[in-house]
């Protein structure tokens, strides 16, 4: 008999488990992909000492040289008939193989055995989503990570803000220390990229020879309707539970914050900058014009997207942050 899928995330705060527990930004990716694949799962909330615990049965032995940066075991994990697998990207790969005639999570339009048939396009589509979730890491782990470290519990957090968590010297004080106006307009320009493909296409620049002419059977291009998601036009996939992984780390962990960098004007941007930190990092001088700041750039597309995913499988990820269901029931840990 086949064992139930067991999806590991990370309960910040013992102390207060109800909320937040889904917190953090790669274990909501994993969620996402198996709810777009249908794949009954239950989730088990552990803490960052079970992480690094070692000995029989840790997680740390069960992976072996399947270890994540650093030694560690990597959240999200998911367990599938008794074997272990770290990394979204990975359990993404192993879950297109494992269940093969659901949506692919690169290709959601095709099944996942029709997907790899295509292999260019296969390739092409893993190859965006590593690098959108690079991109969308840059800046925004800098912006929110003192505040979401403050949600977890006192011995957590001293972990989650400790160099050998984060990988290099005195990581957490150069997240502090780095200007924000500065990150702000990086992640704005970085969401801007990404969400360009929402955007209906440029006008065609192709003359009518005679009035009335449709002109747009003289050329090869998409269709005039822009697509409802990054991965496809019609169906969310990995690339887009990516970018909304980290819409809603910050929606969890600081409001305004999240509107700052996700509002499609940057009105909400310069208000953040100067009223965090008494203003500390404050537009000042030429760069305080109107349109003169790099993070002025308008986010078309963005927000009608945001209401599309929220909606998703009947406002799963919507009931998960109002506190509507409580997996895992955490307050029995």
């Amino acid at each position: 008999m086949t064992s139930p899928l067991i999806l590991y995330d990370i309960l910040p705060n013992v102390d207060n488990p109800q909320r937040p527990y889904a917190l953090l930004p790669n274990p909501w990716i994993t969620r996402l992909v198996l709810k777009a694949k249908n794949i009954p799962f239950t989730v088990k909330l552990i803490t960052t000492d079970d992480l690094r615990a070692q000995g029989k049965d840790s997680f740390r032995e069960r992976l072996g040289d399947a270890l994540g940066p650093n030694g560690r075991p990597l959240i999200p994990m998911i367990e599938h008939n008794n074997r272990l697998i770290g990394d979204n990207m990975t359990i993404a790969d192993y879950l297109d193989v494992a269940f093969p005639d659901t949506p692919s999570a690169y290709l959601p339009e095709l099944s996942s055995s029709k997907a790899h048939q295509n292999e260019t396009a296969h390739r092409l589509a893993w190859n965006q989503a590593r690098q959108t979730r690079s991109t969308f890491m840059e800046g925004h782990a800098e912006l929110i990570y003192h505040q979401a470290t403050e949600l977890f519990d006192e011995h957590q957090r001293v972990w989650m803000r400790s160099d050998e968590k984060i990988g290099m010297p005195n990581a957490y004080n150069l997240f502090l220390s780095l200007d924000r106006a500065v990150l702000l307009a990086n992640v704005r320009s970085h969401i801007a990229g990404t969400f360009s493909i929402l955007l209906p296409p440029a006008t065609l620049r192709v003359q009518r020879i005679s009035s009335g002419e449709d002109t747009t059977k003289l050329v090869n291009r998409p269709s005039n309707s822009p697509p409802l998601f990054l991965a496809s036009p019609s169906k969310p996939g990995l690339i887009d539970f990516t970018v909304f992984s980290w819409f809603l780390f910050t929606y969890t962990a600081d409001r305004p914050l999240n509107e700052a960098i996700w509002s499609e004007t940057s009105d909400k941007a310069r208000k953040w900058l100067e009223q965090y930190e008494g203003g500390k990092f404050a537009l000042k001088g030429d760069i305080a014009q109107p349109n003169h700041w790099p993070g002025d750039l308008p986010l078309q597309g963005v927000s009608e997207w945001v209401d599309r995913m929220f909606s998703l499988y009947d406002n799963y990820t919507r009931k998960i942050i109002n506190g509507e269901i409580l997996e895992g029931e955490p307050e029995q840990l």
